[in-house]
């Protein structure tokens, strides 16, 4: 959900407003962190950066959302080795945290966020079910993080099953 962690960063005397997300960054050992994104697109990951810069640490895994087995883990000064990793938790693919990151900024901006857009392509064709209202859902239910997708109508244990029964999908 967007813009639960509020931070800010000061710039020349201005706050500018952010919030966090938690990954890893692979230096040596994998270190849990807080990835900042701020609302002028910037995001720290140890390293202030723009999206683009972002997405390069990301393809150079220097940003992690997955732990390999034996990994050497720090979460705040404890040091521990990954092992027996339960994989049946959500994992989050570092693309689809790219675009989660996008979703933050969106959100920061005031600009609709792609689990918006999606509720409102829902209502859109639950108004006037059609084909074409049904093609629009689709796009933007798949426009929504891979790991976001199971709350965009609200219920955690509905995990939004109107979307997919619409879609043809499984549970």
């Amino acid at each position: 959900m967007p813009g639960w962690n509020r931070i800010y960063r000061e710039v020349e005397s201005a706050n500018i407003p952010g919030t966090y997300l938690t990954a890893f960054i692979k230096n040596g050992a994998y270190y849990a962190t807080e990835i900042k994104i701020y609302k002028d697109g910037m995001i720290d990951c140890w390293e202030l950066v723009d999206l683009e810069g972002f997405k390069k640490k990301i393809e150079q895994g220097w940003v992690r959302t997955r732990l390999p087995d034996n990994a050497g883990v720090y979460v705040a000064g404890i040091h521990f080795t990954a092992v027996d990793i339960n994989r049946k938790q959500i994992e989050i693919e570092e693309t689809e945290f790219i675009r989660q990151v996008e979703d933050e900024i969106r959100w920061l901006n005031g600009q609709p966020t792609t689990a918006t857009i999606c509720r409102e392509a829902f209502d859109a064709y639950q108004r006037a079910p059609s084909d074409a209202a049904k093609a629009t859902l689709r796009e933007a239910y798949e426009a929504v993080p891979k790991h976001m997708r199971q709350y965009i109508l609200g219920s955690m244990e509905d995990k939004d099953s109107e979307i997919r029964l619409i879609l043809g999908m499984k549970s």
